[in-house]
């Protein structure tokens, strides 16, 4: 009986340990970011990342395989433009 309870007790304890070691892994990330044009950016945003001095692409910040990576959204960046007409009065004529 006394060895059955011995017994017992290593097996609780190895799996206890084990246990210790796994779980903060398959919890690790909760809070994962990636880094891009010298930012950390919280994972699901996008972001339009410049490559050296001419490449640009609109790219979301995602987990693969319990590692934060970039995925291709498109070539180039959308760019905000401002019509000469914008807020004023339309032209006569």
């Amino acid at each position: 009986m006394r060895r059955a309870l011995y017994r017992q007790l290593l097996t609780g304890i190895g799996l206890l340990t084990v246990l210790g070691f796994v779980a903060p892994q398959a919890f690790a990330g909760q809070d994962c970011e990636c880094l891009g044009n010298g930012k950390r950016i919280k994972e699901g945003k996008i972001v339009c990342l410049q490559i050296g001095s001419s490449t640009r692409y609109l790219a979301r910040c995602e987990r693969n395989l319990n590692n934060t990576s970039w995925k291709k959204l498109s070539d180039g960046c959308p760019v905000a433009q401002i019509s000469p007409w914008s807020g004023a009065a339309p032209p006569p004529g």
